[in-house]
């Protein structure tokens, strides 16, 4: 039972605790709000909805981010939000958070101050990646690791090792920091088509989070999942058969041919657009 009496006092300028769940060595799970096929944002959504929403801390944002990070859409304000959730059943914390836009090392470091407080046993993050695939494929999952113990206890669900190339991203940051805290870390990459990079990639979703499930063993609802996952395939076949030139550059796709960067953006074009009239 949560108690106001329980918060705790660890940082009370970074954290903004409503509550203290009692949890025993959880799992974390970083979901962050913006990536390739949405595919990070629509796992913590949905985990955020499993877990029945219980938000019980922030961190608070005025450290991290500007002012210009409030975006506006139809007249409404959306400022920058990073919270964490829990589910005492399935022993799993989540942190929702949009990225920092300043002071980066001290909000992942913010992160890590959680999970030893609450004696996290693994943590995972999920990112959507862009590849030359098709919709039709089945979605690979690739691992990043940040250490030897970890990737051989997750072999059997990640065989596919990734190596990351080029500036840190926000997760391989983070997993890199974890590991100087000893504290064992995955990545979870899951394959985008290219042409779904700008949309959410319904079908990733749910692969990301049904991996999930199995590493961590819950046993969460995802008749939802299921039903987005269907209707991206109805939208997708009922675009091929509209546009036959859409159709065939698919077919190349599914046949294993290259696009050139003419037809790969216009096949983006075409396909985010029917997405969008279809959302």
């Amino acid at each position: 039972m949560n108690s106001l009496k329980m918060i705790p006092t660890m940082k009370p300028e970074v954290f903004r605790f409503t509550s203290q769940p009692r949890l025993e060595k959880p799992s974390l799970i970083v979901g962050w709000m913006k990536d390739i096929g949405d595919v990070s944002r629509g796992v913590a959504d949905f985990l955020a909805g499993a877990a029945g929403g219980h938000s019980f801390c922030q961190i608070e944002p005025a450290d991290f981010f500007a002012v210009g990070g409030v975006t506006v859409e139809s007249n409404i304000a959306t400022f920058p939000q990073s919270r964490f959730f829990h589910d005492d059943r399935s022993n799993v914390l989540l942190l929702r958070s949009d990225e920092p836009q300043a002071r980066r090392y001290q909000f992942l470091n913010a992160v890590l101050d959680m999970a030893e407080h609450y004696k996290v046993e693994s943590l995972y993050t999920v990112d959507g990646i862009a590849s030359m695939i098709p919709h039709t494929s089945e979605r690979r999952v690739f691992g990043v690791f940040n250490g030897a113990d970890v990737r051989k206890r997750l072999q059997w669900y990640l065989p596919i090792g990734l190596s990351w190339q080029g500036p840190p991203h926000m997760s391989t940051y983070l997993l890199w920091l974890a590991r100087q805290r000893r504290l064992q870390a995955a990545g979870l990459w899951v394959e985008v088509p290219f042409y779904l990079s700008d949309q959410q990639d319904a079908q990733a979703v749910r692969a990301a989070a049904s991996l999930l499930g199995h590493i961590i063993g819950w046993d969460y609802d995802t008749e939802e999942l299921d039903r987005r996952e269907a209707e991206q395939e109805a939208t997708l076949a009922e675009l091929r058969q509209e546009d036959l030139e859409i159709d065939a550059k698919i077919q190349m796709l599914e046949q294993g041919e290259s696009l050139d960067n003419d037809e790969q953006i216009e096949l983006m074009e075409a396909i985010q657009g029917a997405l969008r009239r279809g959302g």
